[in-house]
This record gives C-alpha cells, structure tokens and sequence, in this order.
C-alpha cells in the first residue's frame, strides 16, 4: 500500500493537506520534467502520489491551478540559485556567478524552465496558488528572481564603467542592461536545451556569452578571466 493511504475498515486515509500538496508539485514537476508541460494527466498524478484527482481540485482546483503553483515554484527556485551567488563586495564576481547560475538552473531543471520560457505565459499565478505552492517552496508573489539580476547588473555597473561622476547609474540604463544579459543567458541556454548547441563546446559558448557582458560593463578582461577560473 501506497505509504500516503491506509485503510482502516472502508475508509482511505490521506496524508496531511500540506504533506499531499508538496507531494503532488513533486511528482508534478518529475512529469513536467520527462513529458514535457503538456504531460501531466491528473489521473497518473493522483496514482503516483496515492491520492484521487479530488485532492487535486481541493487543493489546487484543478489543472490550471497546479500548474501555476508549480510556475511559482520555478520562478522560487531561479530566484534561490540566483541568490546564492550574492556577493556585493565583488561585483564582478557576483555577474559571472549570476550568469552561470542562470544556466546551472535551467539544465537542472529542464521541465520547469519550459514551463516558465516555453513562447507563451501560459500560467499567471494566484493568490490562493502561490500559497499552496509555499507549502514545497517559500515563494515571493512578486517573484524576485529577476530583481536578483538587476541589483547584480546594477552593482557591476556601478563598480566597473567609467564615468564622468560618482552618480550610480540611472535605473533604466540599469533595467535596459539587464534586459540585455537576460536576453543573452536566455537564447544560449535555450538552443542548448533544444540540442542546437555540441555539448563538448556548450559551456565554452557560453562563458563567452559572460565574457561579452562582464566586459561590456567595463570589466577587465583579465579579471573577467580569472573569476571565469575561479567559479566553481
């Protein structure tokens, strides 16, 4: 018997609310992951968890609901390998570390970088459903992970391009730049996703991807080098 259920005369006994709701974005996200967005059928689901399809309306109400907790999860978890990198005492170091964070997440995590970059926003996450979605995952409904990116491409920028005074740079030179990175990490990944890109070379293409942007901040080229070396 399926250690989520037991009988106990006729009646079927479920794991706790919060325990099911995390299992069933688990188990979603491991079918999102072999079968692609489009690949999750809810009977299947409810079956690997040891739960009915009716666990999945009470908690989620349905489909559209799972699937947005699980986009906030996405976006959760690109936010938590971002954070990870911050170091505001060494900006060049926390650029590239950001941008080979950026790729780390999306091959870890191929069926949800789909889910949240697949050429549509199909899921915009709810109130109700970010709150379940917590439940696997602490989730901000604002989903900060790009703001992770601004604040390290505004820190480089600050730290590294030669300017006329001491102003920071203007917020949106500082959202247009950030666009630019983001753009860059998005398509390489993507096409290495896709199997455009030699897995021999891909990591290469890549870091020449940071080279580009760390430099164009007014890196050196060499310090650009060293913390390429450095990242583990």
């Amino acid at each position: 018997m399926h250690p989520a259920m037991s009988n106990q005369g006729s009646h079927v006994i479920e794991a706790p609310r919060e325990d099911l709701a995390a299992r069933l974005l688990a188990e979603a996200e491991a079918l999102v992951r072999r079968d692609g967005p489009d690949g999750i059928a809810l009977r299947e689901l409810a079956r690997a968890c040891g739960s009915s399809t009716m666990a999945i309306y009470t908690l989620y109400g349905g489909k559209p609901g799972l699937m947005q907790a699980l986009y906030a999860v996405g976006f959760a978890r690109l936010h938590a390998y971002g954070v990870a990198t911050r170091d505001r005492d060494a900006p060049l170091r926390w650029m590239v570390r950001q941008m080979l964070a950026y790729r780390r997440f999306a091959l870890d995590n191929t069926g949800l970088y789909r889910l949240m970059f697949g050429g549509e926003k199909r899921f915009i996450p709810t109130d109700r459903h970010t709150r379940f979605a917590s439940l696997a995952a602490p989730v901000d409904d604002t989903y900060p992970a790009f703001a992770e990116l601004v604040d390290a491409v505004g820190t480089c920028l600050a730290h590294h391009r030669p300017r006329t005074s001491d102003a920071a740079p203007e917020p949106a030179e500082v959202d247009d730049f950030a666009f630019l990175v983001w753009g860059q990490m998005h398509g390489h990944v993507s096409l290495e996703i896709a199997g455009y890109a030699d897995p021999a070379d891909a990591l290469g293409r890549y870091q020449n991807v940071v080279r580009f942007i760390c430099t164009h901040c007014g890196a050196d080229a060499a310090d650009v080098e060293a913390e390429l070396d450095a990242a583990p």
